[in-house]
Order: structure tokens, then C-alpha cells, then sequence
């Protein structure tokens, strides 16, 4: 992969990518960009990676697949459920390859955990469990440097059409915290056992999703809430159940998958054991890497097929975390009409 071109708001940290760049490639050629725009209307390219944050992905995943360009972005694919179905119509009408950063779907223990349960080994499925609990906090575990100021974030670019605020070093860093930016936990860490859902089971969209919220622990001035619930019902016959806290890390992260048959627990993204009648096995797993989701998006640009995390994927995961944070801002129920591939609260 020949790193072309490198965009980033932040001055210090686009100066230290194309150092690592020509670091790693002394002959390359990598030209930096402040505003990514300019770097697609300047570039010939084939692919780009945005990690951006959240509220900056539907405008850079639109203009890159107006050029024609493939796509790998971080998920959630976008902010909004409507932002997400505008880029799966893009990507459908374009042709482009799109993967979304749900990368625990190139985990082989997601992969043997969906096998035996769509082969019927924990019987019927009823109920996905998730409960993820950490501490610290924040949404983030890096503080804003000493160097910062407005002009080298070019503050401007990072608010784009959002709410005008001065110049918050803390909202430009942990941008996470803030709802302009971010669907806060529900965005961040739910989409992923989320998506692993939709991946495990081959659900289609929930019919209706409910969530709770509060700022608890944290009255820092964050505007997404640091403990939700979420609850979604879903049309195979099984509900999705997602709890996180920000305040107490004594449970850890668990994920069950609880069936007629069976459960099986699969613990810290690290290894999974099913349980049967009695009987228990337990399987491990390699370490979380991107790795192989990386391949896989590489090996689907080089040989135009379908990624492991397409559009799709991307949208259903996206448009079901909007609906969740709907839900918790209004405090209602939020219903999807399928027929219609509309969203009502």
C-alpha cells in the first residue's frame, strides 16, 4: 500500500503521520493536507481511510465516493440513520468497496460463535446480552496536549456545521463526549457488540428500539450520558440488551447469547464458552487485531468484491445507534418501518 497523501486538522500529529510515512517508505512521496477537499480534489487515489471524528464521516465518505474512490472508514459509518442510508445508496449506485472499522467480525472466534449458533447448537435464540462496564470516565484515554491552541486545529474545519463554539481544546480531543459530535457510548462502544449481533445472527433491522441515559457519574459538562440501557426487539424472535457504565469496571465486558439449547458467554473479546446441558467447552481466541479486517478491505478493492463489513452492514449498525440515542433524548420508544425504510419516534 503506497501512502499517497495525509490529511488531518491538527498540525502536530499530521507533521508526525507523514513522518511515520517516510519512515517506514524513505522513497515515498506523501503530501499533507489540512482540509481533505483539497486532498481529493488534488490526489489521484484509489482508497482512503478516514478516522475522523464521527460528525466529519458522512461528509468525507460522499465526497469520496463521488470521485469514485473506495472507502474504509471507522465506524459508526455515520452519526444519523439517515446520513447512513444516503451513503448505502451512494455506495450501491457507485459500485465503490466500502468497509466499516467493525473489526470483530475478521475475529475467527465471532466467525465459530456465528456457526454454532446458526446451526441450531444453543437451540433457538431470545435474548443477546451485553454488558460492558468500565472506568476512568471519559470516552478517551488520551488528554489534550500542552501545544494546542486554535489556530494549529484549525478550529474551524473541525466544527464544520455544527453549534459555532469558541475556541474548547476539550471538545476538539474528546469530541466523543459532546452530542454534536458523537452518539457518546452508543456510538462508540455499543456498535460494535451491536454489529457483531446483526453479523452473529443475520438479523434484519429491529422493529423497535428503546434506551435510557444519564449523565451519573461525570457531571463534567458532557452532553451524552456516561450509563445507558438500550433495548431492541427484533423480528427473528430475540431482543438485543446492551448496558454500559463509565464509572465501575468490576463486571468487565461480557456478551451472552442466550438460546433454548444453550448460552454461550464470550468474554472480554477473548474467548468464548458454550454451555449445554451440563456440559462446557471453551474456546480461545487471537488477540484483537485490525490486521485481517485491513486485509480484507485491501483484497476487496484489489479484486472488486464485497467486504466482511459492507455498507449494509454499516448502515443498519449506524441507523440502530441513532435510533438509540433518539430514543434516549426523547425518552420514547423508536420504531423502524421497514416497508418504508423510515425511522418514527
Amino acid at each position: 500500500i503506497d501512502v499517497v497523501a495525509i490529511c488531518d486538522t491538527y498540525d502536530p500529529w499530521r507533521a508526525r503521520a507523514v513522518d511515520w510515512v517516510r519512515k517506514a517508505r524513505p522513497n515515498a512521496t506523501v503530501t499533507p493536507y489540512v482540509r481533505f477537499e483539497e486532498m481529493l480534489e488534488k490526489e489521484t487515489l484509489h482508497a482512503v481511510h478516514i478516522a475522523t471524528p464521527d460528525h466529519i464521516h458522512f461528509p468525507a465518505i460522499m465526497a469520496a465516493l463521488d470521485l469514485g474512490l473506495d472507502v474504509y472508514v471507522e465506524k459508526p459509518m455515520t452519526l444519523t440513520w439517515d446520513e447512513a442510508a444516503a451513503v448505502l445508496a451512494r455506495a450501491e449506485e457507485t459500485g465503490a468497496v466500502l468497509q466499516v472499522g467493525t473489526q470483530l467480525r475478521s475475529l475467527s472466534m465471532y466467525q465459530q460463535a456465528r456457526d454454532r449458533i446458526r446451526s441450531g447448537q444453543i437451540g433457538q435464540l431470545v435474548e443477546v446480552q451485553v454488558n460492558r462496564h468500565s472506568s476512568g470516565g471519559s470516552l478517551t484515554r488520551r488528554n489534550p496536549p500542552g501545544e494546542v491552541t486554535e489556530a494549529n486545529t484549525h478550529w474551524e474545519l473541525f466544527l464544520r456545521d455544527t453549534t459555532p463554539y469558541p475556541f474548547d481544546a476539550r471538545r476538539y480531543f474528546l469530541w466523543r463526549l459532546y452530542k454534536e459530535y458523537s452518539n457518546g457510548v452508543i456510538g462508540d462502544l455499543m456498535v460494535h457488540h451491536l454489529d457483531i449481533c446483526h453479523f452473529v445472527t443475520g438479523a434484519a433491522m429491529p422493529s423497535c428500539v428503546m434506551a435510557v441515559g444519564a449523565n451519573a457519574a461525570f457531571p463534567d459538562g458532557r452532553t451524552v450520558p456516561d450509563t445507558v440501557s438500550v433495548l431492541a426487539k427484533y423480528g427473528e424472535g430475540f431482543h438485543f440488551n446492551y448496558t454500559t457504565t463509565l464509572a465501575n469496571s468490576h463486571y468487565g465486558l461480557v456478551e451472552r447469547y442466550i438460546g433454548t439449547e444453550g448460552v454461550i458467554d464470550i468474554a472480554g473479546m477473548g474467548s468464548f464458552t458454550v454451555h449445554r446441558r451440563g456440559s462446557n467447552e471453551t474456546v480461545k481466541s487471537p488477540a484483537l487485531d485490525t490486521k485481517a479486517h485491513l486485509a480484507d478491505f485491501y483484497g476487496a478493492v484489489r479484486g472488486r468484491g464485497t467486504t466482511i463489513a459492507p455498507p449494509a452492514a454499516g448502515f443498519q449498525a449506524a441507523a440502530v445507534a441513532s435510533m438509540a440515542m433518539l430514543s434516549e433524548r426523547t425518552e420514547r420508544a423508536v420504531l423502524w418501518n421497514a416497508a418504508e425504510r423510515q425511522v418514527y419516534a
